[in-house]
């Protein structure tokens, strides 16, 4: 059975594949992958159940304020945009 470090390494692994597949930047690689609609319902999934992705998601909210891809409505993140860009 997979264990939530199990999804939270495979994120990371994606993350570096993505940026050496096509020298990308960390925030490029994230934009790439999140354009996908699959792996945005993944990620809003798991932002609000894992308590690593919920603590880098408020990272990112804190880090990039209005320009965060997250917002919080009702202590639940959600996507800033459908599309899961800046």
């Amino acid at each position: 059975m997979r264990t939530r470090a199990d999804f939270n390494r495979e994120w990371i692994e994606l993350v570096k594949e993505t940026r050496r597949k096509f020298g990308d930047s960390l925030e490029e690689a994230h934009d790439r992958i999140l354009a996908a609609d699959d792996m945005r319902r993944l990620v809003a999934m798991r932002i609000n159940r894992d308590p690593e992705c919920r603590k880098m998601a408020l990272y990112d909210l804190r880090e990039y304020g209005a320009k965060s891809r997250f917002i919080c409505v009702d202590d639940r993140i959600q996507f800033r945009k459908k599309d899961g860009q800046r």
